[in-house]
């Protein structure tokens, strides 16, 4: 069994001046034993724009929107 939260937002810009709310999400893959029945460890970490389009990771300031195929700079 998965689950996934939120772990931050930020903001990022086109050169243009469009600005994205940027999501990232940690998965979490359940791994029960009989020592530790809710047991779970991290796994993918993903990042989309708050409306749902996803983002590619550059490096730790830019980012690219892989539907529109723009590049945006965290600000």
């Amino acid at each position: 069994m998965k689950r996934e939260i939120e772990t931050g937002r930020f903001q990022a810009k086109t050169e243009g001046g469009k600005v994205y709310t940027i999501v990232q999400y940690q998965e979490y893959i359940s791994i029960t034993s009989n020592d530790d029945p809710h047991g779970e460890i991290p796994g993918l970490k993903r990042m989309s724009t708050s409306t749902g389009l996803h983002v590619n990771y550059i490096n730790p300031e830019t980012f690219k929107i892989v539907e529109t195929n723009e590049i945006v700079r965290k600000f």
